[in-house]
């Protein structure tokens, strides 16, 4: 008997419910939001909540709803929203975090503090700039789309896959906004209104919590991603190595990079700074109309001319990195770490755009498909 009794009570222990559920019913999901500075200076935002409408005669069908509202604080846009809608406001399962270009120069410290106090906000959220409005992005309703959250994170994170971008969201954003030494970018989407899409168009470059209005161009965020060490799935480069063929494709190399290695070493000499960047690249050819690639000499001149035109690419990408002020490469961190005397007595917001940065881009060609 007193075993029978032992038995019930850890049952009733481990069996016990949360104190801390919600329930389905009792809330509203918010799957995407956006925010944009209005006219007051203060904070508009936009939020898309599904509702699940039941049917007796047939499956359940989605509606999405998108409300607008407006505060002095991101906190009151909320609670308005909260007022307008249907049980309660809940962003524990927002997918994309959207900001509109104006607000994202001015400062997005302000609008990320309400997620980080909050344990309820998911962290893993995406974010992305939106040349224009965000709203007229979350108003969107793209074809074949279940919804726009959906369709939204989906793209921003096919951008990871492809190496196009690092994928930055609220939780990893929060060491980057908060230490000197370190920048970041992020996705710039431009609302193609006709077709009902979102266009990418290159990575925002940060200084600090503000946009500074300059971006690496699309053609190039693979490039940038490859000198910072990181590589999705799938990368895919597209250099012109020929002006000698009348077909304009003829004149171009697709290669996939197999495997990168990246190295950057910075020195301080007197109050010069140099971080010398070096990337190497195993690549295998997956398009190339001209062929003979079975041919050594061949192999090592494309070798030589993907190194040499990716190289002068970086330095391009470089040179806006530096006129943005956006230190993605995190060389800060590493002269706090390494040369703090150095650090120590220089602002490096004013530093930054004037120190040498020099890559160098070995490119090897490992693979080159089934034909010659």
């Amino acid at each position: 008997m007193n075993k029978n009794w032992f038995y019930i009570v850890l049952c009733l222990v481990l069996l016990t419910g949360c104190w801390d559920q919600r329930q389905f019913k009792d809330i509203k999901l918010v799957l995407a939001i956006g925010f944009d500075k209005n006219e007051n200076g203060g904070i508009q935002e936009t939020v898309t909540i599904p509702t699940i409408q039941r049917s007796t005669d047939g499956p359940a069908s989605e509606l999405i709803k998108v409300v607008t509202t407006s505060g002095d604080t991101p906190r009151e846009a909320r609670d308005y929203t909260d007022q307008m809608v249907a049980e309660s406001f809940d962003p524990s399962k927002s997918k994309v975090i959207l900001l509109g270009e104006d607000l994202a120069k001015d400062s997005i410290q302000p609008v990320f503090d309400q997620f980080y106090r909050n344990p309820n906000n998911n962290l893993n959220a995406y974010i992305a700039v939106i040349e224009g409005k965000a709203e007229d992005a979350i108003r969107l309703s793209p074809e074949n789309e279940t919804s726009f959250s959906s369709y939204a994170s989906g793209l921003l994170e096919g951008l990871v896959t492809s190496t196009h971008s690092t994928g930055e969201n609220i939780e990893t954003l929060h060491g980057e906004l908060l230490e000197p030494g370190v920048d970041f970018a992020v996705p710039l989407l431009r609302v193609d209104e006709e077709r009902e899409l979102l266009n990418f168009i290159g990575l925002a470059l940060f200084h600090k919590d503000k946009y500074s209005g300059e971006y690496i161009p699309a053609h190039h965020t693979s490039l940038l991603m490859l000198l910072e060490g990181k590589r999705g799935r799938v990368t895919n480069i597209t250099e012109k190595v020929t002006d000698e063929e009348e077909n304009h494709v003829r004149n171009y190399i697709t290669v996939k990079v197999m495997k990168n290695e990246h190295d950057i070493k910075v020195k301080v000499e007197g109050d010069q700074v140099t971080a010398n960047i070096n990337l190497n690249l195993k690549v295998r050819v997956v398009e190339y109309p001209r062929n003979h690639l079975t041919d050594k000499k061949t192999i090592k001149e494309l070798n030589k001319k993907l190194s040499e035109i990716l190289t002068e690419d970086s330095k391009e990408v470089l040179a806006t990195i530096q006129e943005a002020n956006s230190d993605v490469f995190y060389i800060g961190r590493k002269l706090q770490a390494y040369h703090p005397e150095y650090w120590n007595k220089v602002k490096w917001g004013e530093e930054f755009p004037n120190i040498n940065i020099v890559p160098n881009v070995k490119v090897k060609i490992v693979q080159y498909g089934v034909i010659s």
